[in-house]
């Protein structure tokens, strides 16, 4: 068991010294890794990208129209307080 002890830590003192690779080494990886997960992207198809702005537009209105509502009946809420109070 010493020995197998021995042999882990100078793997890890070597481990330690080893080398970082240069800037330019790093960047041209970088770049590689870049292309490559380039490669991956699926990009979505027309009628996808046609049904999903449908989608945000009709949930866009949705809203809007949610929003109008809330502001007519608070509106008229604090109408009615004021002219009670006054």
């Amino acid at each position: 068991m010493a020995k197998n002890e021995q042999k882990t830590s100078e793997k890890k003192k070597n481990s330690g010294k080893e080398k970082k690779p240069g800037f330019f080494s790093r960047i041209g990886k970088w770049f590689r890794d870049l292309k490559s997960e380039c490669k991956k992207i699926v990009w979505p198809t027309r009628k996808q990208t046609t049904n999903n702005t449908l989608i945000v537009i009709a949930t866009i209105l949705v809203i809007g129209v949610f929003i109008w509502v809330l502001d007519a009946i608070f509106n008229l809420g604090i109408t009615t307080l004021i002219s009670v109070a006054a």
